[in-house]
C-alpha cells in the first residue's frame, strides 16, 4: 500500500468512517470538522497539524507520531495516545473532551491542556513537568506514579492526587482545590 505526503493542506467535514483515511505523512496540514471516530490511524505521521472540531473518538493511534499538533474544539474520548510513538511527541489542546483518554507512561512534559474534559484520563507513569492544566475537570483522572514537578494545576478542578505516590514538587495548585490532595485522608477542611 503506498503511503501519502501531504503537505500544506485543508481537509473539512471529511467523514473518515465512509471512506479509508490516507496512510502516509501529514506536514503543517489542517483537519477541520473531520470525523475520524474509531478510525485505524496507525502508523501515520503528524507534524505541525491542528485538529479543529474533530471528532476522534476511540481513534485507533498504534504508533501513530503526533509532533506538534494542535488539537482544538475536538472530542477525543478513549483514545490511548499511550499507544503513539512518544518521539518527539508533542500535543497541545484547548476546549476538548478527553474523558477515558490514556496518556500512560508517556513523556509529554511542557504539554498545555485548555479548559478541556479530561474526566477518567489516565496519566499512570506519565511525565507531565511543567505542564499547565488551565481550568480543566479532572474528575476520576487517575494520577499514580506520575511526576508532576512543576505542573500548575492552579485553575484545575475536581482532582484526586495522592502526593505520596506521586512526584509533585514545585508545582502549582489553588487554596479552593487543595482538598484533592488530601482526599485519601478523609478529612474536613473549612475555612
Amino acid at each position: 500500500m503506498s503511503q501519502e505526503f501531504q503537505q500544506d493542506q485543508v481537509f473539512e467535514k471529511i467523514d473518515y468512517t465512509q471512506q479509508t483515511f490516507p496512510k502516509g505523512e501529514y506536514d503543517n496540514c489542517t483537519f477541520v470538522d473531520c470525523k475520524f471516530e474509531g478510525v485505524y490511524m496507525d502508523a501515520i505521521s503528524f507534524l505541525e497539524c491542528t485538529f479543529d472540531t474533530c471528532d476522534m473518538t476511540n481513534a485507533k493511534v498504534k504508533n501513530a507520531s503526533f509532533n506538534e499538533v494542535d488539537f482544538l474544539n475536538c472530542k477525543l474520548l478513549g483514545v490511548d495516545f499511550s499507544k503513539c510513538t512518544d518521539f518527539l511527541f508533542s500535543v497541545t489542546f484547548q476546549d476538548c473532551r478527553l474523558e477515558l483518554a490514556s496518556f500512560a507512561e508517556l513523556k509529554i512534559k511542557q504539554t498545555t491542556f485548555r479548559t478541556s474534559n479530561l474526566r477518567e484520563a489516565d496519566f499512570t507513569g506519565t511525565n507531565l513537568e511543567n505542564s499547565v492544566f488551565d481550568d480543566c475537570d479532572l474528575t476520576a483522572a487517575i494520577f499514580e506514579n506520575t511526576n508532576l514537578g512543576k505542573a500548575d494545576f492552579s485553575s484545575a478542578y475536581n482532582y484526586n492526587i495522592d502526593p505520596t505516590v506521586n512526584q509533585i514538587k514545585k508545582a502549582k495548585f489553588s487554596r479552593s482545590e487543595i482538598h484533592g490532595l488530601l482526599y485519601k485522608y478523609d478529612i474536613k477542611i473549612t475555612s
